[in-house]
């Protein structure tokens, strides 16, 4: 693995040269935020505007949504359809809004009374993690009710899982107290390991070619 950066990072997501990223700086008279892009081939950190930030997380159209969302910073993005996303926060608070930043409806996701995070769209139904309950949940978004679940408060399958990633069918699971990456085969659901840290590991995502994960001590490149 290969050591990119530390920080205290609010925000990170992947864009087509490497990734954006938002974190925790202090200016003297407080916390504030700072922005950046990293470029992948040219290995360069840049500071970027707030506006760009904006731009670049939820579109040219997104000034207005990140108004109406208030803190459009620490959620997670992701596109139900081509005319309609989703806004998820920590709490379980997922809010869903139009290409023009128009929020239509918002709801509080929980399993066993603890909040869902992380939502990846499959289908008509959002994957999400619930880290309290070591569990990953399959949501309906449709009946509003939790179809089914894997792994829960009695079983080992998953460790705290912070965050979920998506790709070619397959349910990357970050696992915090376990130091791992866990993988769910949403064909089979089978459950296998992916990969093991030497701390926590709270975010897993590819850019490109390059995959990445966010350890306790920084972001680093596999």
């Amino acid at each position: 693995m290969q050591k990119i950066f530390s920080a205290d990072i609010l925000d990170i997501f992947p864009c087509e040269t490497g990734f954006i990223y938002a974190c925790r700086e202090f200016d003297g008279s407080g916390d504030t935020a700072g922005f950046f892009t990293y470029d992948i081939t040219a290995d360069i950190f840049e500071r970027i505007s707030i506006r760009d930030y904006i731009a670049e997380k939820f579109g040219n159209e997104g000034f207005e949504l990140a108004k109406n969302l208030g803190d459009f910073v620490t959620c997670t993005l992701r596109g139900l359809s081509p005319t309609s996303n989703i806004a998820s926060y920590n709490d379980g608070t997922i809010r869903i809004f139009d290409n023009y930043g128009f929020i239509s409806d918002t709801k509080k996701v929980k399993y066993l009374n603890y909040p869902a995070r992380s939502p990846e769209p499959y289908g008509r139904d959002l994957w999400m993690a619930v880290p309290e309950a070591n569990a990953v949940i399959n949501y309906s978004l449709k009946y509003d009710r939790i179809e089914f679940r894997i792994g829960g408060p009695k079983e080992s399958a998953f460790s705290h899982p912070a965050s979920l990633s998506l790709y070619d069918g397959c349910l990357y699971v970050c696992n915090e107290n376990s130091f791992s990456i866990k993988t769910i085969d949403l064909d089979t659901y089978k459950v296998s390991g992916f990969y093991v840290f030497n701390e926590p590991v709270s975010r897993y995502f590819k850019s490109g070619k390059s995959e990445f994960v966010l350890l306790k001590s920084g972001l680093y490149k596999l």
